[in-house]
């Protein structure tokens, strides 16, 4: 009569313990002849100088730069740079209207701002008549459409029949999805459930 064993191992413990056996071999193996970092550096320097030294001067330079940000009167070029970039890159800021010197700041400007300030607020007021007498025809339009023609109600219930078309779609799109899974799962695991 052969022994009882008597620890049991399950299999997917024993497979997975043997697929990652050379990964562990192989990351002993990488940390025993790993290179010091004294060989490292020097591998690095040899292949990699050149980005090493631009790095390291981008370094530098950020870093001054960061300097004369925190202190404005250090640098005035920098400053003078910084103007620009805020200024969309022209010169001096501009005056996106025209402005007449002659005018600007007298009795007559004065005059001429109200009289646009009143010409732009009837304007509005136009504007205004014309969208409440639009607004009361399309009220007035939809009323007529209730109480005759029921065009709406069709428009709506083309819509409820695409949201209807919709929504069987998807259902049997999971139910398609469901029942591939559930195959796949049968023809993998033999259709015998795990204990």
């Amino acid at each position: 009569m052969p022994p009882k064993v008597r620890v049991k191992i399950p299999v997917h413990v024993l497979v997975y313990s043997i697929g990652f056996m050379p990964a562990a071999a192989y990351a002993y193996h990488w940390y025993k002849n790993a290179p010091t970092d004294e060989q490292f550096e020097k591998e690095l320097s040899k292949n990699y100088s050149q980005n090493i030294q631009s790095s390291r001067d981008k370094h530098v330079q950020m870093t001054q730069f960061l300097q004369n940000m925190k202190d404005p009167d250090k640098s005035v070029e920098q400053q003078q740079r910084m103007q620009e970039v805020l200024l969309g890159g022209r010169g001096q800021q501009k005056r996106l209207y025209a402005v007449d010197d002659s005018i600007y700041g007298t009795e007559e400007g004065a005059k001429l701002q109200k009289e646009a300030v009143m010409g732009s607020s009837s304007s509005n007021n136009n504007d205004g008549i014309i969208k409440k007498k639009r607004m009361k025809m399309k009220k007035k339009k939809r009323r007529k459409n209730k109480e005759g023609n029921n065009d709406e109600s069709d428009v709506g219930s083309d819509n409820e029949r695409t949201e209807n078309k919709l929504l069987k779609q998807s259902v049997a799109g999971v139910l398609i999805a469901g029942t591939l899974a559930a195959g796949v799962s049968m023809l993998l695991g033999g259709g015998k459930r795990s204990q």
